[in-house]
């Protein structure tokens, strides 16, 4: 392919592959190596020699879908029918206008992925039933999608200044007009037979479409016009896995051209993997974290299957670390840690999770697959995932307690984690602390800031993300209070706050398995005028209590401000004491300047939380200081 430059890849001899009859690579791990990748030369040997095998079970494979527990058939049917009855989304000019004009993404987005969703329960319930009840209505979603003039969502069109409406000399791919392709691809794999029976010019020009809209301009892209090659965030996994399986399905028949497509986005996805942490922690956040890693992962399972590689790329300690990322950020139950642009009740579905524990053999996202485990599907706008979870999702309930560490420490993205009671999370006390960068994908000004849960509520939060609009990804987007530093609880010093960046940084360090501290010396602009600043967070492990320490050298005075948030209204409270039904807050150096409820919150945010409640704290620092946050819980409380 023109425009990417070749690599050499040492081949690393490996041994004790584990080969499933079904074609499927699980990884029993013996050890852990660097991952062996595949070279052009190597996988056009494979291509050639190994014949390609259908990814999902095609809707014919009988045994394979009438396999499904009865209960889940019936559900994906009962879905089909639901889809039947609701009319097909209108995709608007007016509505995609409206971005440009007003920053609103969902006029035109809420519509797209209802039309997918639409067309995923139709082509489920099909392949459960295989009756041809549902494959007038599978051809109308097929010929609407088909018929949209592109797959591009507008906030990622790249529109030029005062153009309202996308170029129809070019389509520009981005997630979701590769995932759009993908689930069309994956439409053909189950249902391509039955379809051509019906209209054998349809799958021509599901064919067509896909190979105009995605695999031409894929091979056209290079370094110099497509930011996400760069390997900068979850776009460049999201994306090269949805071409490469696209291109695995279309480009069969042409085994040169395909080991050359495959070679450069296998190059693209390694970027990915190269600049991740190699304690394995993603920035985005754990809402993030199945489009990062787990995209990571599901392009090398593309690979491992289609090239019958044997599972050797899962044979890597940092893709483990990866993989086993959102365990570490589950708190307790099914809250997790909501930094970045994340939220605490971040729907990680049970059947990825335990495709990705097969995949990686990892105890740890076995038990939180099991915690996930939800009654019914629900709705998905991409195919693949969606079958992930139908052919994935049956593994056992696990206890609460079950994969749960003390501390989880990712030093290099500058993550901690300290539970109380690692068996009984949910009855104990779980804190956290951010350091890392301010410049990170999807960032938030948050260096410095902790979070407190108490018996499986959240007390100190993280606010996280609200609805996606324009300014969430432009120039003003620390403007928005729960993205910038005015919505964290790191010190503010006479109004100076931090600001983004990637000089602006906090390296945290750990002592024992119960404290941790963050160096925020770096972490603020210059006109804060701090000289030294550490907070440091420390969880008595006898008592659940948690006691946050700023220490500070700064020139001349400053006024000091820390704003917590908490979603549990205080039941009274006065200049040095604040009291939750939970416990008590006391201050050191500190008092409460004011007590309010959060009238900010937008109709995520009040989903997320529900009510957020305000604790202004203020304190005066003079040349050098010390202040406290003691957070004291009962021991017969709740009793």
């Amino acid at each position: 392919m023109d425009g990417i430059g070749r690599k050499t890849v040492l081949h690393l001899i490996f041994t004790g592959v584990l080969i499933m009859n079904s074609g499927c690579h699980d990884v029993g791990i013996a050890h852990r190596t660097a991952p062996a990748f595949p070279d052009r030369e190597e996988i056009l040997v494979r291509l050639k020699k190994y014949p390609r095998e259908p990814y999902f079970p095609p809707a014919a494979d009988r045994k394979s879908w009438n396999g499904l527990p009865e209960e889940l058939r019936r559900e994906l049917i009962r879905g089909a029918e639901k889809s039947l009855k609701k009319p097909w989304p209108l995709l608007t000019a007016r509505e995609y206008m409206l971005y440009g004009r007003t920053g609103d993404r969902r006029a035109y987005e809420d519509p797209y992925f209802a039309k997918r969703v639409k067309l995923i329960a139709l082509v489920t319930g099909e392949c459960c039933e295989y009756k041809g009840r549902f494959m007038d209505e599978i051809i109308e979603g097929l010929w609407q999608i088909l018929s949209e003039p592109a797959w591009c969502l507008p906030a990622h069109e790249g529109l030029t200044s005062g153009e309202t409406l996308p170029d129809p000399e070019r389509f520009r791919i981005d997630l979701f007009n590769a995932s759009t392709g993908k689930t069309l691809a994956d439409v053909l794999e189950l249902l391509e037979p039955e379809l051509a029976k019906i209209s054998p010019m349809l799958v021509r020009r599901v064919r067509t479409e896909l190979m105009r809209r995605l695999i031409e301009p894929a091979e056209q892209q290079n370094d110099d016009n497509t930011w996400w090659f760069s390997g900068f965030n979850n776009w460049t996994p999201w994306c090269a896995s949805n071409l490469s399986g696209c291109a695995v399905y279309l480009l069969d028949d042409q085994p040169e051209r395909l080991a050359g497509f495959l070679d450069t986005y296998l190059e693209i996805s390694r970027r990915f993997y190269e600049k991740y942490p190699a304690d394995g922690g993603c920035g985005e956040g754990p809402a993030y974290w199945r489009h990062a890693a787990g995209k990571y992962l599901q392009h090398l399972d593309i690979l491992d299957r289609r090239l019958r590689l044997g599972g050797r790329l899962f044979r890597d300690e940092k893709l483990l670390k990866m993989c086993e990322f959102p365990a570490g950020m589950n708190l307790c139950g099914r809250t997790f840690l909501s930094t970045s642009d994340s939220v605490k009740d971040v729907n990680l579905s049970a059947g990825f999770l335990n495709f990705a524990a097969r995949k990686t053999a990892s105890a740890r996202l076995a038990a939180l697959a099991g915690r996930m485990k939800r009654e019914s599907l629900g709705r998905a706008s991409e195919l693949s995932n969606y079958l992930i979870d139908i052919f994935d999702g049956t593994a056992p309930r696990k206890k609460n307690g079950e994969g749960f560490l003390p501390v989880d420490f990712w030093p290099d993205l500058g993550l901690a984690v300290l539970r109380e009671k690692s068996a009984f999370p949910e009855k104990g006390t779980v804190v956290s602390l951010e350091g890392g960068h301010n410049a990170e994908s999807h960032n938030h000004n948050d260096l410095g800031h902790f979070t407190l849960m108490r018996n499986g509520k959240v007390l100190i939060a993280d606010v996280g993300v609200g609805i996606y609009t324009a300014q969430t990804f432009g120039p003003g987007r620390y403007d928005i209070w729960n993205l910038g530093a005015q919505g964290h609880n790191q010190p503010r010093f006479s109004g100076v706050m931090q600001t983004h960046g990637a000089e602006y940084r906090a390296v945290l360090a750990m002592t024992g398995d119960d404290t941790v501290t963050a160096d925020l010396a770096k972490a603020y602009p210059p006109a804060a005028g701090i000289g030294k600043l550490t907070r440091e967070v420390r969880l008595d492990r006898r008592t659940g209590n948690v006691q946050v320490a700023d220490t500070a050298e700064a020139a001349g005075n400053k006024k000091i401000g820390i704003t917590l948030y908490t979603p549990v209204e205080p039941e009274k409270f006065s200049s040095g004491r604040l009291e939750w039904k939970q416990g008590t807050l006391l201050l050191e150096n500190l008092k409460i300047a004011e007590v309010s409820e959060e009238t900010r919150l937008d109709a995520k945010l009040k989903k997320t939380w529900g009510k957020l409640w305000k604790i202004e704290l203020s304190g005066e620092l003079r040349g050098s200081g010390r202040w406290k946050m003691n957070f004291n819980f009962p021991k017969k409380e709740g009793k």
